[in-house]
């Protein structure tokens, strides 16, 4: 198995060593690694018998998924890559016409999809799909009528399980599709190879153990599902899947599962000390958390050092485009703090892994230099879906080697290590003046003692913004207070017009503040 890719191996492996441990867990179901097997491969023989599939060649099949969070979710995913294919997940919170777009760019040699994700089916979105479409969730199996009353699958079954179909190293291992917020939706091109080395560098950087029971708290559709599942997996630990209407519940959920190892973005622990859950010593199980998708305030950080006392804390940054995260950073109380915005730093790269600070022409920027961060290494994507131009664009060859541009203000320390500054494109122009976004959820974070909190440019006039409007979380405080508190930390034109207490911050399906959402409720307020 050594030139094996496919991402389905672990399972496939861990499924013969350790056929009865929990591979998945969700409500009141799990799964056995023998189990979920059987399900992927059951699910891969029928993809294979399709029409559609004898047509194809191997390397061109991609296989939409329409699932919620859940076991079929996964089932549904491992199966399309059990059958060599790369799986293709699809939000189900996407509108029509950014689905069709999906559908139109991707060519899919099948769809499969749950009950959830079946209601996105119109007639109008059939039109566009293959032919071959498969419900998981009404799939009759042969295991089913062997499985004993322990929830065991007969060991007789073990004959029957082919492994997983090889891949070769540049096939692809999925296409995940950027939220498209500012055009049509990019799908990001990730091969086999650069997963498997994702998966396996940061098993090892985290010591993942067969023991540990990891929290999956995101949808297919945001690629750090992808660290959560096949890093678990590849360890051959069980995965314990948070329900979507459990999330205000999640430290419950955590000490009910007795989780060993926490994944999801700091906003989600922002949220959860708004409301209180977040007390010290709640988390003692906890020994490893990964927090990653936006930036960890140092704050945030203490705090949840103080809920979880026997947990390392890993700050992992990464965009789509390097297959999920790329550089890492141990969160101690001598770890890096990016200067003047009390963030943790992004660190140093992975192993297989580069980065560097750019200027505007592409070179590298001296230490201590403010500049566009760009990442080299094996885990680079192949490019965007049917987009070479694009691809050329941000995927550019400097001094003799392929970067990509990650949009993403950043600085190198004199010790090497990494800060991220914000995205490039939060940077608005307000009466003359370039202004980051970021930099006044910092001020905010900093005089409200709040750690969810978001800014928009506000109101926008003939295509231009005009102001800045700020938000925070909780109960409202004093408004007039906290702009003479701003006033002191930013120059006068950073100052938000308005600052709005909402009880509860909008996130987007990644779990991070939502400045669209925010700016919605500003332009409702209006009419």
């Amino acid at each position: 198995m050594a030139d094996d890719f496919n991402l389905a191996s672990a399972v496939w492996l861990h499924s013969i060593a350790t056929p009865h441990a929990t591979a998945i867990a969700y409500k009141n179901q799990a799964l056995s690694y023998e189990q979920y097997a059987c399900r992927a491969r059951d699910l891969a023989e029928r993809l294979a018998r399709s029409p559609d599939w004898q047509e194809r060649s191997i390397k061109s099949h991609k296989v939409g998924i329409f699932a919620s969070r859940g076991i079929d979710a996964c089932v549904a995913m491992m199966g399309a890559c059990w059958a060599g294919a790369a799986y293709v997940p699809i939000g189900l919170k996407l509108p029509q016409e950014k689905i069709l777009a999906i559908l139109a760019t991707c060519e899919l040699t099948a769809i499969i999809a749950d009950e959830e994700g079946a209601k996105l089916l119109t007639d109008t979105v059939l039109a566009a799909c293959p032919k071959t479409l498969i419900r998981v969730d009404q799939v009759m199996l042969e295991v089913d009528d062997n499985v004993s009353s322990s929830g065991h699958i007969d060991l007789s079954l073990q004959a029957k399980l082919s492994e997983p179909l090889r891949v070769a190293a540049d096939d692809l291992a999925y296409v995940i599709f950027t939220s498209g917020t500012t055009g049509a939706p990019k799908g990001v091109m990730i091969s086999a190879c650069s997963a498997q080395s994702y998966v396996k560098t940061i098993v090892e950087t985290l010591g993942l153990q067969a023991t540990d029971r990891a929290l999956e708290t995101c949808e297919l559709s945001f690629d750090f599902s992808v660290h959560n599942m096949f890093a678990t997996w590849q360890a051959g630990a069980a995965l314990h899947i948070l329900p979507a209407n459990l999330v205000m519940n999640a430290v419950k959920f955590a000490r009910n599962e007795q989780l060993t190892v926490w994944n999801s973005v700091p906003s989600l622990a922002g949220m959860l000390q708004q409301i209180k859950a977040l007390q010290p010593g709640s988390l003692p199980d906890l020994r490893i958390t990964v927090f990653g998708g936006e930036a960890l305030p140092q704050t945030a950080a203490l705090q949840w050092q103080d809920a979880a006392p026997n947990t390392k804390i890993f700050n992992l940054y990464g965009p789509t485009e390097a297959t999920v995260f790329c550089l890492a950073q141990v969160f101690s109380c001598d770890a890096a703090i990016t200067a003047g915005r009390d963030f943790v730093a992004i660190g140093t790269p992975l192993g297989g892994c580069q980065a560097m600070v750019v200027d505007s022409e592409g070179s590298e920027a001296p230490d201590g230099t403010t500049g566009e961060l760009a990442i080299g290494g094996v885990q680079l994507a192949q490019g965007y879906l049917g987009q070479p131009q694009l691809t050329s664009q941000k995927f550019p060859v400097l001094n003799g080697k392929r970067w990509y541009l990650t949009g993403d203000f950043a600085v190198r320390d004199q010790s090497g290590v990494f800060h991220c500054l914000g995205r490039i494109d939060n940077q608005i122009k307000v009466s003359g003046y370039r202004i980051e976004l970021e930099e006044i959820d910092v001020a905010l974070r900093q005089v409200s003692g709040r750690d969810l909190v978001g800014t928009v440019a506000w109101p926008i006039v003939d295509g231009a913004p005009k102001g800045i409007v700020g938000f925070i979380a909780g109960s409202p405080i004093d408004s007039a207070e906290l702009t003479v508190a701003l006033k002191q930390k930013l120059p006068p034109y950073m100052v938000p017009n308005r600052v709005i207490a909402l009880e509860i911050i909008p996130l987007n399906s990644s779990g991070k503040v939502d400045r669209r959402a925010l700016a919605d409720l500003l332009k409702f307020e209006s009419t």
